[in-house]
């Protein structure tokens, strides 16, 4: 009897405790999420529910189509004959290769397809035929300021449309992308070139495919609310797409998420109760008052637990072994494939550098950041390159040592 008053007593402090914090705590104050989300749902400063609804007023509402729950192969199978706008805005574009088959072959057909995002969707450009022996690429502008515009006579403006990236109170610096400019030489004429980032950075284009068009934007931070309710960046917005003339928009929501087969798991019940404050608190609360009721429910019920051996630890013994099969087949190439994939991942987590940049800008940028000197981040690249170009031959075990001690030392002395 005891006990269960004891419970009561808990439950009913944490009822008024969580009451007092919903009158007190949830003021009249807006409290925003400044990390970039990209989704078209949130009104935090970086999602993008105003482009969407901007979008939306183009085209009547049955000539929308917001794709959130399918994959992309199956909307655009299930879209007929009318022509359709392909809209994408997040920070990378997750297609696997069916989705990516079914969106070059629905632009092929006629329509186009506009892509803003930060990291190029590698699987859509790969069709793009170099013309000046340069892939498409990005490279990264570190201002506090970034001034966009247009080349074409009717859009392009005077002053241009100056913007400032905000953190919370404080406008920061920001890397703002734009494609490397050794993409354009005499040569280039696929690539049209339609606005850019002051002084002469392109940050927007298109090229041809088929009887479609392919847009690329760089900067899809430009399109997100914080900026969208500023009427000289609405301007802009409606600028950039003007391009687009389908009589149907497709808003592909779904892939802004990386997925394994047909599903999404940011769609999910438990995304949708996180994301609305109401439920997200109930869900709290209610597991707080079952950790509460197994804590003091369970306090005197519970069994003697009885001793179990120690676990041992295999993981050693296991790494070994691999090693030592890699090591007897003497498949030296493929280790040192493996070890630079290694580092390369290392640099992307660690110091937030992109692979697809030109090698020179990652080794100043890696140097930088890591404190190591670009002389020996140079020998990394060197010795992996010396093995590649002779990766039809089995690489000699002194190649693959050099290569692991340089990628040791690296390790060893990055701050």
């Amino acid at each position: 009897m005891k006990q269960n008053r004891t419970i009561i007593i808990l439950f009913a402090v944490l009822g008024v405790l969580l009451l007092l914090y919903f009158i007190f705590g949830n003021d009249d104050k807006k409290h925003y999420q400044w990390y970039e989300d990209y989704k078209s749902g949130s009104n935090q400063p970086y999602g993008t529910s105003f482009v969407k609804q901007m979008l939306r007023s183009y085209r009547d509402k049955d000539n929308f189509i917001h794709s959130n729950r399918k994959p992309l192969h199956e909307v655009l199978d299930s879209l007929g004959d009318k022509s359709t706008d392909y809209i994408f805005i997040g920070q990378s574009l997750h297609l696997n290769q069916r989705d990516a088959q079914a969106l070059l072959d629905f632009i092929q057909k006629g329509n186009d397809a506009f892509i803003a995002s930060i990291e190029l969707p590698e699987n859509i450009i790969g069709i793009y035929e170099n013309e000046c022996n340069e892939d498409i690429t990005l490279e990264e502008h570190s201002v506090k300021d970034a001034t966009l515009n247009f080349y074409h006579d009717t859009l392009h403006t005077e002053s241009g449309y100056t913007y400032q990236y905000r953190f919370m109170a404080e406008d920061m610096k920001y890397y703002w992308n734009a494609f490397n400019s050794s993409m354009f030489c005499d040569s280039t004429k696929s690539l049209v070139p339609l606005g850019y980032q002051e002084p002469s950075y392109v940050n927007f284009l298109k090229f041809k495919y088929g009887e479609g068009n392919i847009y690329l934007h760089t900067n899809p931070l430009v399109f997100t609310n914080y900026f969208m309710i500023k009427p000289d960046k609405a301007e802009y917005a409606s600028g950039v797409f003007s391009h687009l003339q389908g009589e149907n928009i497709l808003w592909d929501e779904y892939s802004k998420v990386s997925f394994t087969g047909n599903n999404n798991p940011d769609i999910s019940p438990l995304y949708f109760i996180l994301s609305q404050p109401a439920l997200k608190y109930a869900w709290w609360m209610m597991l707080a008052a079952v950790v509460l009721y197994v804590f003091f429910a369970a306090k005197r019920t519970q069994r003697v637990i009885p001793v179990l051996e120690q676990k041992v630890n295999t993981s050693l013994e296991f790494v070994k072994l691999v090693s030592a099969l890699h090591y007897q087949n003497q498949n030296h190439l493929d280790i040192a494939r493996k070890k630079m994939k290694y580092f390369q991942y290392f640099i992307r987590a660690r110091y937030g550098i992109h692979t697809q940049m030109t090698q020179e800008i990652q080794i100043a940028r890696l140097a930088e950041k890591s404190k190591v000197s670009i002389a020996e981040i140079q020998s990394i690249y060197d010795q992996y390159s010396q093995i590649e170009r002779n990766a039809q031959y089995n690489t000699a075990i002194d190649k693959l040592v050099g290569l692991y001690n340089a990628i040791e030392n690296f390790y060893k002395h990055c701050k």
